[in-house]
């Protein structure tokens, strides 16, 4: 948002599929946040937080008469059927100039068992994710992050995806995560690194994960 964002502050954002609001404390710096969840525990935890300044509990689209500014989608685009309908809806609640965010999971070709357990629709690729928004967005960045893990990644969703077959039944449908907190430092340091070097104007060519900025020029 520095590099994309409108420049006055402060500014209006929202965030839809806001989990249990753990991104909403740093789009707060920006501006008055809202937040769209539709599961109760995410709507309990974003309500006790208290950062948002409204909380909306329908799935998208919905009724909605207000623009923003900034609308995020992390990790959240790939969990809704239509995604081409929901994609227009955030269009059409931005303000003219007003930036589109996401993320989303990389390569149609890694859909497994997983994504079904996360509840996903489908994977993407950074051309296919530009498809589907709306032809009045002007596309500021769509490419791959994520790049360092993605060796480490393909590798163990391999050796899960074995297993599952040799052991059918007795494998959890979901991937296991790393749980130590020296695993988690180590994995966010990672990530870290590379949201750097993006910054800087790095474009991966190809990572675990697609993102996109998008701007809405049109009234």
């Amino acid at each position: 948002m520095r590099e994309f964002g409108p420049g006055r502050r402060p500014l209006e954002l929202l965030e839809v599929g806001a989990g249990v609001g753990q991104n909403l404390g740093v789009l707060a710096e920006f501006g008055a946040v809202d937040a769209n969840e539709v599961s109760p525990l995410g709507q309990e935890a974003i309500a006790k937080a208290g950062t948002a300044r409204t909380l909306y509990s329908a799935s998208l689209p919905f009724e909605l008469d207000r623009r923003y500014d900034v609308i995020c989608a992390l990790d959240v685009i790939e969990h809704i059927e239509d995604d081409r309908a929901a994609l227009r809806w955030i269009h059409d609640h931005l303000s003219p100039g007003g930036i589109f965010v996401a993320t989303v999971p990389a390569y149609p070709w890694l859909f497994s068992d997983h994504d079904r357990a996360l509840q996903h629709f489908r994977r993407y690729t950074a051309g296919s994710f530009r498809a589907a928004l709306p032809a009045d967005f002007h596309v500021e960045a769509c490419a791959y992050f994520n790049q360092f893990l993605f060796p480490a990644a393909v590798g163990s969703r391999a050796v899960w995806s074995a297993a599952r077959k040799l052991r059918p039944g007795r494998t959890s449908m979901k991937q296991p995560s790393p749980k130590s907190g020296l695993a988690s430092s180590a994995l966010e340091a990672v990530l870290r690194a590379e949201v750097d070097l993006i910054a800087r104007g790095r474009r991966p060519s190809f990572g675990l994960s697609v993102f996109c900025v998008a701007r809405r020029t049109a009234a």
